[in-house]
């Protein structure tokens, strides 16, 4: 005879919807996210196709010494354009 499976109980130490951080952990300060809301509420569109802006971008990485918090480091990106962007940076070194 079949048996009725018991119902499986979630395991409480798994989060469902983590988020998921950036390493730098500047991002999550109350400074970066004020200029990035401010940044991207002036420039509501994106820098390279004229979509709608989703990210703030560094146009010199921080890690190859841009300036973190520099308004003439930053520009307004899609998702698919940051993608983009920040795949090549990852294959140039």
């Amino acid at each position: 005879m079949p048996r009725i499976p018991r119902k499986q109980t979630p395991d409480p130490r798994k989060k469902k919807h983590e988020r998921v951080r950036p390493q730098d952990k500047r991002y999550w300060k109350y400074e970066w996210r004020k200029l990035r809301n401010t940044f991207i509420k002036n420039n509501p569109l994106c820098n390279h196709c004229g979509r709608l802006a989703e990210m703030v971008d560094h146009i010199q990485p921080v890690r190859l010494g841009g300036d973190f918090t520099d308004i003439d480091n930053l520009q307004s990106l899609c998702n698919r354009c940051h993608a983009k962007k920040s795949g090549a940076e990852a294959h140039m070194g």
